[in-house]
């Protein structure tokens, strides 16, 4: 199930940026986050928007995001469910392959990947975490 949500989501991707990726502004491309493809310090700034649910192995995904990024570059993550609330547990129930993580969870596994100034940020159900390199 979450191969064809990322399909949809790759394929959705290419359909918004289509003007972009015709100027050469944007690539879309599908990889996996515990692997990536670029070179160390490549990016100013990793989005991770409701996807880190389904990552394996995390601590080694966020050291991953940790070596691509520039040094002072900020990784974002946001998810709708944080974990605080038995409603989350439908979500795992229905959705093969899904972890909802907890913020102490979240920004454990970050500094451990060696990010600082981890920041996390709440409103109703979601959770963004920003963190630094």
């Amino acid at each position: 199930q979450g191969h064809r949500l990322f399909a949809r989501q790759r394929g959705e991707s290419k359909k918004v940026n289509e003007a972009a990726i015709a100027e050469g502004r944007c690539a879309v491309l599908q990889g996996s986050v515990a692997d990536m493809i670029f070179a160390g310090d490549w990016f100013d700034a990793v989005t991770a928007f409701e996807t880190v649910y389904f990552w394996p192995d995390l601590p080694r995904c966020f050291r991953e995001v940790y070596r691509v990024l520039k040094p002072g570059g900020t990784f974002l993550i946001c998810n709708e469910s944080n974990g605080d609330t038995d409603k989350d547990e439908k979500w795992t129930e229905i959705i093969g392959g899904m972890t909802i993580y907890k913020d102490v969870e979240l920004k454990t596994y970050l500094e451990q990947a060696g990010f600082h100034d981890v920041q996390i940020h709440k409103k109703k159900s979601w959770l963004c975490i920003t963190a630094r390199k």
